[in-house]
């Protein structure tokens, strides 16, 4: 992907409401945020833009469970370091911006954090595992 179509990518989400705009093209991905805001929708950009803008608007519906998903494509990894505990085992209570996992994409180490404060119900994914972008790699009981 060249450095002037993600240019004109960042001028069109600029001009919309939209807070997330992903991209995946052959074997490159692109994924956009606006202000770096958590997203309850994390999906390639497969429909027009007039429905991305409308996903995005659309508010999440509250429920007692929830997913922390992948917000990249990389290997997971449930610990600090190989010799290390986990950052989270089943039945543990996490904080909203507590870090649950890292996924590592091109030797950089990206923090999955709870977006709200749950119990860990289901750990979705293994460590070493490759997950796509909005895998759920968690699934959380709201408290």
């Amino acid at each position: 992907m060249n450095p002037e179509r993600i240019k004109a990518l960042i001028d069109l989400m600029a001009e919309s409401d939209l807070s997330e705009l992903s991209l995946n093209e052959g074997d490159t991905q692109l994924r956009l945020l606006r202000d770096g805001q958590p997203v309850a929708v994390a999906s390639p950009v497969a429909a027009p833009l007039k429905q991305a803008a409308a996903l995005a608007a659309a508010p999440a519906p509250i429920s007692d469970t929830f997913d922390a998903s992948a917000a990249l494509y990389g290997v997971l990894h449930l610990t600090p370091a190989p010799d290390q505990p986990p950052f989270v085992k089943l039945g543990d209570r996490v904080e909203a911006g507590q870090t649950l996992a890292v996924v590592e994409a091109m030797k950089m180490f990206h923090p999955l954090k709870a977006e709200r404060a749950g119990i860990v119900q289901a750990i979705l994914a293994a460590s070493g595992e490759e997950v796509a972008a909005g895998k759920p790699l968690f699934r959380l009981e709201a408290v």
